[in-house]
Order: C-alpha cells, then structure tokens, then sequence
C-alpha cells in the first residue's frame, strides 16, 4: 500500500474518462491510484487491477470501497508521524548543536506521512459504507 499516491496528484474524481467512441464502463479508474478498474460479476461492483481495491458505484458516484489493509496503513502512518515529532523534539532540544539539515529532513518525512494520512482519511466514509453491507 505504500506508494499508492505516487503516480496521484489532486482530487478524486469519478472514475470515469470517456473518450471518443468509449463508453464510461470502459474507462472507469480506481479513486483511490487512478489504475483500471475491473468489472465484477455484481452489478456496479469493480476490483481495481492496480492496488487490488474493490469499489460499488452507481451510475458516475461511488458509493463505497474495500481497500486491503486500509486501517494497518493508517496505524502506521499514525505511528511514523508520532516518531517523527519525538525525534524533531529531540533534536530540536540540543540547540545550537542542532542538524538543520536532520531537522528539516525530519519535517518534510512528517510532512509526507501527514499528506497521505489525510489522502486515506478522505476513503473512511466509503469504507465504513462497505463494511455496513
């Protein structure tokens, strides 16, 4: 699940790029890594072949998704974020024999967990729909 955001930028759309002579169903993508989704045997139901989430759609909208190990991915960015700020306070503590540059290494590391920590969040409504099925 690492990595998922990589070839991401952006909002979340609808899955869907029609292109001339293409219908949606063909053309549907993943919300979650913008890969090709799969139709399932159930009606509205894909499985992305990219990062192996399965989403429920009605017509254009999603309704709900199951994406693999979605709760251990955000225990650990939780985690990581906590480690990160331990060790910024840590080495922030030691003054002026502080590594600027450790230190900003730390920060933009924090930064990133804290971006794909809120990109996950964003998913929580539609796999909490999921699991209510």
């Amino acid at each position: 699940m690492v990595g998922v955001m990589a070839g991401r930028r952006g909002s979340v759309d609808n899955g869907t790029r029609p292109g001339p002579g293409n219908s949606p169903e063909e053309e549907r993508r993943c919300p979650l890594c913008n890969g090709v989704l799969r139709p399932s045997t159930e009606r509205g139901r894909y499985e992305c072949m990219r990062c192996r989430s399965e989403a429920r759609f009605r017509d254009q909208e999603l309704l709900a998704m199951r994406i693999p190990g979605y709760e251990l991915r955000l225990e650990e960015l939780s985690r990581r974020n906590h480690e990160l700020l331990a060790l910024i306070e840590e080495e922030g503590s030691r003054g002026a024999a502080r590594d600027m540059r450790r230190l900003r290494s730390m920060h933009e590391e924090r930064q990133r967990v804290l971006s794909e920590y809120s990109f996950f969040c964003y998913f929580r409504q539609f796999v909490e729909r999921w699991e209510e099925r």
